[in-house]
């Protein structure tokens, strides 16, 4: 039996400036995210025929197949059955998986549990691909799924943990630790879930032509955002963390003149509540519309503020930041 998990993700910030070619054309800017202890989590059996069955327990689901070569082409467990398809096992197997983070939360739940199933797939066929490839062949099997562009920021905590500054560069994409211990993050973050799926509010295929295109609309709102994703960096960096809410509420600001739809009336009204109750800033994680929303908050007040948003209907998700990236371990 192999079992593989590993860490969902909240974007500090820079998000959608890891989507190729946009990272190029702006010059190489960083996004900065960072792992929390709400895992995606994928356990494999071998099986004796050449069966094939997968099961997800976030979607309720259970599927068998007959063997990999009569696996369908759409399918609602699509991207497992797509990592499937690329690994190719030799022989049957059943594969459960289960992520803690909420459906549709925001913080990179799907993609986690991408690299924790290829984690376990690389392991079942005998590691033919080194830890790094994993990023890559995680991306490219969900973009077949979305079929829309989709950044890179979401694998690399996944894959490798702790507070991260991805950036490209004409050679590829890459992932720098930042000199910050997790754990100091812990008592200024607020993860709420607002209740409400995400239903991508920002689109990043309008976004990407637009700015291919050259609208000066679209290129004045991202390079505002790059400008607060330079200057959290360098505050990361420096250890300054009193420097983060301005940051935090720059970038904010700018993506939702990006992507009016990234902020619903619900997480407004949770937002508003939150700062009058000591948070700083706060942002929409991932592609927002709905999902969850991270709030900085005073020093000493996560407690009073956490209160005030379950009394407006917000659901405070309990977690904490962490190191640890994929873990794979085999038994039996």
């Amino acid at each position: 039996m192999i079992q593989s998990s590993a860490p969902t993700r909240i974007d500090l910030a820079g998000g959608t400036l890891d989507i190729w070619p946009l990272y190029i054309t702006l010059g190489f800017p960083p996004t900065l995210n960072a792992a929390i202890d709400l895992y995606a989590q994928v356990t494999l059996k071998p099986r004796r025929d050449r069966k094939v069955v997968v099961e997800s327990r976030d979607l309720n689901l259970r599927e068998t197949f007959t063997s990999i070569d009569s696996l369908p082409d759409r399918h609602p467990l699509e991207l497992i059955l797509l990592a499937l398809q690329f690994y190719r096992p030799p022989k049957g197997l059943e594969i459960v998986t289960e992520c803690q983070a909420p459906p549709g939360s925001g913080i990179g739940g799907s993609s986690a549990l991408n690299i924790a199933l290829q984690g376990a797939l690389n392991r079942f066929t005998g590691n033919r691909y080194k830890k790094k490839d994993l990023v890559p062949i995680a991306k490219n099997i969900e973009t077949q799924v979305l079929r829309t562009p989709t950044g890179w920021q979401d694998y690399f905590p996944a894959l490798q943990g702790g507070v991260l500054s991805i950036q490209g560069s004409t050679l590829g994409m890459q992932a720098e630790s930042l000199p910050v211990a997790p754990e100091s993050l812990n008592d200024r973050v607020v993860l709420c879930y607002t209740g409400i799926p995400h239903h991508s509010g920002i689109n990043n295929w309008e976004v990407l032509k637009s700015a291919l295109d050259g609208d000066k609309k679209v290129l004045r709102h991202l390079d505002a955002i790059k400008e607060a994703t330079l200057g959290m960096e360098t505050a990361l960096r420096a250890g300054r963390l009193n420097e983060m809410a301005g940051w935090l509420g720059d970038e904010w600001k700018a993506r939702k003149k990006l992507a009016p739809l990234i902020c619903p009336p619900q997480m407004e009204v949770l937002i508003r509540s939150a700062k009058r109750a000591g948070a700083q800033a706060a942002k929409a994680c991932g592609a927002g519309g709905g999902g969850c929303v991270m709030l900085w908050v005073e020093e000493g007040k996560k407690e009073k503020v956490a209160d005030t948003l379950k009394q407006n209907g917000g659901r405070v998700l309990p977690f904490r930041f962490v190191s640890r990236g994929l873990k794979v371990k085999s038994s039996g």
